[in-house]
């Protein structure tokens, strides 16, 4: 096997010729169809032509034959061995050459289709006899004289002319692959290599794909005329010829190979009941709480559908969500765990993405000279999800761009004379924190968040995750996070597990990994649950009382923009719930569950409820040293002023309002200090 592995080309014609010769003929039962047909068709009348060549003495030499090219609609490749380790592309070296290589990487840029020939067929038109010419590389010369038997005794040189309706085409496909993240040394820049795609494997992947590329590694045969025009014709440039693909992650519409065992793990789960839940729990189950974050973060993956009317109108069924808070709060790790779980995901952040990076780009191409478009972050999402980080980062001329991909799900480029709509069915999933850095309780939500009206009533749903200070929270907090770095699966080091607990981080169960995940939400995307005719008026009820009630708080205490696209968001929630459930109606509980999760995103900020407006920070400050005081390690009562400043920023309270609180209640001998004004105690001592 090594050999063979080193010396692919070789041993490639070698077993091709083999299987060539001991191709079984074919049985009476076969009926070709399609290009088979075609092709069998021509061959047939090749063999008539033939005939009628050697009775009249002017047929082709015996070695000019058919070439098996022509004959056979099948083609040879080699699968890499089931052990087979795979390599960094920035490990391979010279001996790697001519080899069978197996890499992980990442598809960049896919180019389109093209047919490429492998065999070219001539017409004699003194003789009438057919010449093959088989094509090996990437240029050939066609012969000028016809080497029929009947021109070499009239001592002519027939006019060959080539006929493409009997030259052998096969579909050929370029794309260039770049090496993984995590292969990429501290410092260093992603290297990326060119992929050649022949036969079956075209239209396998798709840009932003993670895959395991299997192929030979190839040096690249230019003419003298292009290498003398590099920048650098000394310099010889490698490709990849590919054998065999493997993706990393399943599509939703893809069927995996362990199916079965897939569907009985799923009817086991929704035997043992509350799937919803568990499947929510199982999303990021190493972050304590946010169990409506996660149960939204569910629904955004499974989404609704996309309905088409008949004039033509398409609305959306991706759930766009937003989730803006204090540093600190699990957002970009949220974001990172539906990036692993969803099979076609982009993760990009504000601040290092623009406008033409999110949509497309137009390139040209430096060895044809052609203008291409390249799509960007939102077009490789396509049919998948975006995660963007740091959204509160991005300049507002590219935050711009995503508007017209949040609502039609398209993008129209009229650039250097391209003028095209790409589709960009894209779920956005935005993490974002407020305008001042930490969430200020004095200020109205929406001035805090701060962003147009016209992006926020994009977002079916805003979650607004603050760090509040609660005793019995952060002390379960501390747990799960100890739990979560004591309570690890150990590994031996051909990577088995020795050690399995079924639930270390006190689920109640064993979490969900993201296969199981995936195909949760594969099956669960198949449905296609309608709207029951008795919760319309109850729909129309609840969007009218939210209106009503935003109109009632005034602009100040404005939770939110409240829009007829807020009624769309309810009913995709309801119908994501209805999938969850794996029902084909969407029944009064994913309506009551849809509204909760609504009234959940709209009521976070009631978290912060001892810090609300107009609240004095007298008695914001007495509360934090009255809580601190009555914990068992402080000892006589004493507390640390730096600890009382610590909790009260995040009451928005800045070190100068804690300390002159803190006078004010000494001046009316509530408490004292100590000399140096780094202790604080109350002068009675509470119960």
């Amino acid at each position: 096997l090594s050999a063979i592995e080193g010396n692919i080309l070789r041993y490639q014609r070698f077993f091709y010729e083999v299987c060539d010769s001991e191709q079984p003929l074919r049985d009476g039962s076969y009926r070709a169809e399609g290009p088979a047909r075609a092709r069998d068709a021509v061959q047939s009348w090749r063999q008539r032509v033939n005939k009628q060549k050697e009775e009249q003495g002017g047929a082709m030499p015996k070695e000019v034959g058919v070439p098996p090219k022509l004959k056979n609609p099948w083609d040879l490749r080699f699968m890499p061995r089931s052990s087979g380790q795979s390599i960094p592309l920035r490990q391979i070296r010279a001996e790697s050459v001519g080899s069978l290589i197996q890499l992980d990487c990442l598809v960049v840029n896919v180019s389109q289709v093209k047919p490429k020939v492998e065999v070219v067929t001539y017409h004699c038109e003194m003789c009438g006899s057919e010449v093959f010419q088989s094509v090996e590389g990437e240029n050939y010369t066609p012969p000028r004289e016809c080497p029929a038997q009947k021109c070499r005794d009239n001592k002519q040189s027939g006019n060959l002319r080539c006929n493409i309706r009997t030259s052998a085409f096969t579909k050929y496909q370029e794309m260039k692959v770049q090496e993984m993240s995590e292969h990429v040394p501290q410092g260093g820049v992603p290297r990326s290599i060119s992929v050649l795609v022949q036969g079956d494997l075209t239209r396998e992947v798709l840009a932003g794909d993670a895959i395991t590329l299997t192929g030979v590694y190839y040096p690249h045969k230019l003419p003298y005329f292009m290498t003398m025009r590099q920048n650098t014709p000394t310099t010889q440039s490698m490709y990849i010829e590919a054998h065999h693909i493997q993706k990393h992650k399943k599509g939703y519409s893809e069927s995996p190979t362990d199916e079965d065992a897939m569907e009985h793990k799923l009817n086991e789960a929704m035997a043992h009941g509350s799937l919803y839940e568990n499947a929510a729990k199982s999303i990021a189950p190493e972050i304590f709480g946010h169990q409506d974050v996660k149960k939204a973060l569910l629904l955004v993956l499974i989404g609704s559908f996309t309905k088409q009317m008949q004039d033509g109108l398409k609305i959306r069924g991706d759930i766009h969500t937003l989730m803006m808070g204090d540093p600190g709060v699990a957002k970009s790790q949220l974001l990172k765990q539906v990036c692993a779980i969803a099979p076609r995901s982009v993760y990009t952040t504000g601040k290092g993405s623009t406008g033409v990076g999110l949509t497309a780009t137009v390139n040209r191409d430096n060895a044809t000279g052609e203008v291409t478009l390249e799509g960007g972050s939102l077009v490789l999402a396509d049919n998948g999800v975006c995660c963007i980080d740091e959204f509160d980062k991005m300049e507002e001329g590219d935050r711009t761009a995503i508007h017209e991909v949040m609502e039609q799900q398209t993008v129209s480029i009229a650039k250097s004379g391209i003028t095209t709509t790409l589709n960009c069915r894209t779920t956005i999933l935005a993490a974002a924190n407020p305008v001042y850095g930490r969430y200020n309780p004095y200020k109205s939500p929406v001035e805090n968040i701060d962003l147009p009206a016209a992006l926020l009533s994009r977002f079916d749903m805003v979650f607004l995750l603050l760090d509040t200070v609660d005793c019995d929270k952060d002390k379960q907090l501390a747990e799960h996070v100890t739990k979560v770095h004591s309570s690890f699966e150990k590994k031996d080091k051909d990577g088995l597990e020795l050690v399995e607990d079924a639930d270390v981080l006190g689920l109640g169960f064993k979490a969900f990994d993201h296969k199981f995940m995936r195909a949760y939400v594969r099956k669960a995307r198949s449905f296609e649950p309608l709207l029951d005719d008795a919760l319309r008026s109850d729909m129309a009820e609840a969007y009218v009382a939210m209106r009503d009630e935003e109109k009632r708080e005034g602009i100040q205490e404005k939770k939110s923009y409240t829009t007829p696209r807020t009624l769309l968001a309810l009913m995709r929630l309801s119908q994501a719930h209805a999938r969850a459930r794996f029902s084909h109606r969407v029944e009064r509980e994913d309506f009551e569950e849809a509204m909760r999760l609504m009234k959940a995103s709209k009521e976070s900020i009631e978290l912060s409820a001892p810090a609300k407006r107009g609240q004095n920070p007298l008695d914001v400050v007495y509360e934090i040293l009255a809580d601190l005081s009555r914990r068992d390690a402080v000892k006589d009562g004493w507390v640390d002023i730096a600890h009382v400043v610590s909790m009260a920023g995040h009451k928005a309270l800045t070190k100068e309002m804690v300390l002159e609180a803190v006078e004010s209640w000494q001046s009316l001998s509530v408490v004292m200090m100590n000399p140096e004004k780094t202790m604080v105690q109350f002068m009675v001592p509470l119960e």
